[in-house]
């Protein structure tokens, strides 16, 4: 089993309680595999995946962190932004695709702010 960053299993506790998520139904992986290019044209790689599967009715993700990721957190973020829409969506089936950039930003920007909020509960003793 590959060693977690520091403060990786903290961040999901605390994005699991902050959307109310069930951290028993949240798996994480931090890879050193390769990871899989970006679809479409654009050149580059991945540096997290969320995928889902259903077990005894319920669904069940996992969030998978590539070692190449410059901030293993912040891409833990990410992802985790994209759990919580595609539950608020409805859309937990969807295959990968070309990346939104509109969405990306969105969830770069949402995975920031839930950092930063975490570090500075760290920092307080919250």
């Amino acid at each position: 089993m590959d060693q977690y960053p520091e403060g990786f299993t903290s961040f999901l506790d605390f994005l699991c309680r902050k959307y109310t998520i069930d951290p028993k139904r949240v798996f994480i992986e931090y890879s050193s595999n390769p990871p899989p290019p970006v679809q479409g044209s654009r050149p580059g790689f991945y540096d997290g995946l969320l995928s889902y599967r259903r077990k005894d009715g319920q669904l069940e993700f996992l969030i998978t962190v590539f070692k190449i990721a410059r901030d293993p957190l912040l891409t833990l973020g990410h992802e985790f932004a994209h759990l919580v829409e595609d539950l608020r969506l409805g859309s937990v089936d969807k295959q990968l695709g070309p990346p939104d950039d509109a969405r990306e930003k969105k969830f770069d920007e949402q995975a920031g702010r839930d950092l930063l909020e975490f570090e500075i509960g760290n920092r307080t003793g919250e």
